[in-house]
């Protein structure tokens, strides 16, 4: 669900912090972030695309291996602080409270749950009957698209501002 993750850390970061200083690329790489990393792991070796990343110890660990081996006041500090913001975003939107297996790795058991069935034979067949997925897939187009638009990306000047600096006007 890639465009619902977008928009939900987005939406999220952007209605709590308000932090227009911000650098919004950072904060898309994070949402992405549980997903690009847990599916080649955690495909093969539990048939499960959330395995450690998705799990509190993921996010804890990278955030606190920013704050101890970032320079103070640096701008890469603030930087993987959005990232981090972004990853833990991803969680809440993901609804991961709900495998508190996962959640809780590893304080709630070292293992993962494995699936019955192989994950990519029967992707297609989850994703067609998973009604949610495509709403909130639904719901995260129509975000970025009003979001689009009321920032002016459509203009190649905004585009280029936001690739460089990863603000929104």
């Amino acid at each position: 669900m890639i465009l619902w993750h977008l928009a939900t850390a987005l939406f999220g970061f952007r209605w709590v912090f308000r932090d227009p200083e911000a650098d919004l690329r950072w904060l898309m790489v994070g949402a992405l972030a549980p997903d690009v990393l847990d599916l080649p792991i955690g495909i093969p070796l539990y048939s499960s695309p959330e395995v450690f990343a998705h799990s509190l110890a993921g996010v804890m660990v990278v955030g606190v291996a920013v704050l101890l081996f970032t320079d103070r006041r640096g701008r890469m500090r603030r930087n993987l602080m959005v990232m981090t913001a972004g990853w833990l975003i991803h969680l809440l939107a993901d609804g991961i409270w709900l495998e508190p297996s996962v959640l809780w790795w590893p304080f709630a058991g070292w293992s993962f749950p494995a699936e019955a069935t192989p994950f990519w034979p029967a992707a297609w067949e989850r994703a067609a009957s998973d009604v949610w997925r495509w709403v909130a897939e639904g719901l995260g187009l129509i975000y970025l698209g009003w979001l689009w638009r009321s920032s002016g990306l459509g203009s190649p000047q905004a585009r280029r501002q936001f690739l460089v600096t990863g603000k929104l006007s």
